[in-house]
């Protein structure tokens, strides 16, 4: 049985989530950008999230909860699109750096940093998955030969420059 204390909790963190999903996450223009915002919140070496605003309001327990579970919500929905708005989504993303594309995909490559990305207990498959969707995401975008396929799928590749 559930004591007083879990409900609570319970309670806070759906609040959270609601505000967090509202206030935040529906602000940022794609999956991507929600995916780096959250796991940016997460301390490398605690694995516990924090986020001042929200923790002036809840508890801290509600916040890691909270953050976490829409750590992996972002996470899963981003896997379940597919790869082509995928490429695109990290493309819009790029662009809003204003940093030359060609450079964020070579210290993507070289870096690896996505792969800090993923929600802490996220199915090794689901890993693996992103992470090679993120290398050939990055080849595609790379090969600028390959662009004109995001726009046009059924595009020969043999009309390609």
């Amino acid at each position: 049985m559930a004591s007083a204390d879990d409900a609570e909790l319970e309670q806070q963190v759906a609040q959270l989530l609601r505000d967090f999903r509202t206030r935040t996450l529906e602000e940022l223009s794609g999956d991507f950008e929600r995916l780096i915002y959250v796991a940016s919140l997460r301390d490398y070496n605690t694995g516990r999230y924090h986020h001042y605003g929200l923790e002036t309001r809840y508890s801290e327990e509600a916040v890691d909860q909270g953050l976490r579970q829409s750590h992996a919500q972002v996470f899963e929905r981003l896997l379940a699109t597919p790869l082509k708005e995928q490429t695109e989504d990290l493309l819009s993303f790029f662009e809003s750096l204003k940093v030359e594309r060609t450079r964020l995909v070579d210290a993507w490559q070289r870096l690896r940093s996505y792969q800090v990305l993923p929600p802490e207990g996220s199915h090794p498959l689901a890993r693996e998955l992103f992470e090679r969707n993120i290398e050939i995401m990055l080849q595609v975008l790379r090969e600028t030969d390959l662009w004109p396929l995001l726009h046009d799928p059924h595009r020969d590749s043999n009309d390609l420059p």
